[in-house]
């Protein structure tokens, strides 16, 4: 019967203190501020909100509720209108706030090659900013190995050096070209068809 007794003060000890308790995703309102869609950069919030969810061990599958904790109701309400298995998807949310603030992978390139140093920010500020948009260009285009991220850029490269007519010829296709040997095929061919069509 003592025996009996000792367990239930165990157990009740263990409930009324718990020493493992999983975070919440409520912790992430005490550090991460409420996102202003007027004014706030939205990539840098993601980038804040992921960081400050893996910092504070909140398990993945709870991260949908603490971002959307920290969204405006009418993106809340945008979200709240897809379906209910991406509802509780953290990726799919992030993906559907990108695209409602237009940054699609070509934008994010674009600022990667683009951006400038704001003379009031720091230079690490600014490495943080141009690394944020840089991972999101390449997990836009989901690139994830070395062989993959090497045919992006040399694809970029051999993309500046084409000219602007070839660009316009392939719009449709242009931002999706991901490897360097079909994008040359393709100029290739595009070459050939004028340059037949000079004669």
């Amino acid at each position: 019967m003592e025996l009996e007794l000792e367990k239930l003060r165990t157990t009740s000890d263990a409930s009324a203190n718990p020493k493992h308790e999983k975070p919440s995703c409520y912790e992430l309102t005490k550090t991460v501020p409420n996102f202003d869609s007027r004014n706030g950069n939205i990539t840098l919030f993601l980038s804040l909100f992921e960081r400050e969810a893996k910092r504070t061990q909140i398990d993945t599958k709870d991260w949908a509720s603490g971002l959307l904790m920290l969204l405006p109701s009418d993106i809340v309400q945008l979200i709240a209108r897809e379906s209910e298995e991406n509802f509780d998807n953290c990726n799919y949310i992030k993906s559907v706030l990108l695209k409602r603030f237009k940054l699609s992978p070509e934008e994010f390139r674009k600022k990667f090659l683009h951006h400038q140093k704001n003379s009031e920010k720091s230079w690490r500020e600014f490495t943080f900013e141009i690394s944020n948009y840089f991972q999101e260009w390449i997990e836009g285009l989901k690139i994830g190995l070395f062989e993959k991220l090497k045919n992006l850029i040399i694809t970029d490269q051999i993309k500046r050096r084409a000219p602007f007519e070839a660009e316009d010829h392939f719009l449709d296709e242009w931002t999706r070209f991901v490897s360097p040997s079909e994008l040359a095929d393709k100029l290739d061919e595009y070459d050939l068809v004028h340059s037949d069509s000079k004669y």
